[in-house]
């Protein structure tokens, strides 16, 4: 069983705010002498973008997230779904057309409990994407 919601909210051509949630229940029927249960699992995001920032067509977004939280039968996951920390993440990132068909989109990313375990250390991560559309 699967919710979700989604909304995205133009507040004026230079701003918008986005959002996510999402909550699914999972059955879980193993082979072995294991219990039968349920996972509950949720997600969510809220962020913000600013279109056409330094340049038309280019987009910076930000957001807060968490990707994967177990709110329900942890003692069903063999890894046992991390230690009780939920996993959250900051990310940002910046569309940059260059050309009609290539963009390059800097991001980074700051992650935190990685993998729901809170005593792991904070992950630094940048990249940059180089985008070819035809």
């Amino acid at each position: 069983n699967t919710f979700s919601f989604n909304f995205d909210w133009d507040l004026s051509r230079r701003f918008g705010l986005f959002g996510r949630y999402g909550y699914a229940e999972t059955n879980i029927f193993p082979k072995t002498d294991r219990p039968d249960g349920t996972i509950k699992t949720q997600t969510y995001q809220l962020g913000f973008a600013l279109p056409d920032l330094f340049k038309k067509g280019a987009v910076f977004t930000a957001s807060f997230l968490v990707p994967f939280d177990i709110t329900g039968g942890r003692r069903f996951l063999i890894s046992g779904g991390g230690n009780g920390g939920t996993q959250y993440e900051f990310e940002a990132t910046y569309y940059l057309p260059l050309t009609d068909n290539i963009s390059i989109v800097p991001a980074f990313y700051v992650i935190g409990n990685a993998n729901n375990f809170d005593n792991n250390s904070t992950i630094y991560v940048g990249n940059l994407r180089t985008q070819f559309s035809f």
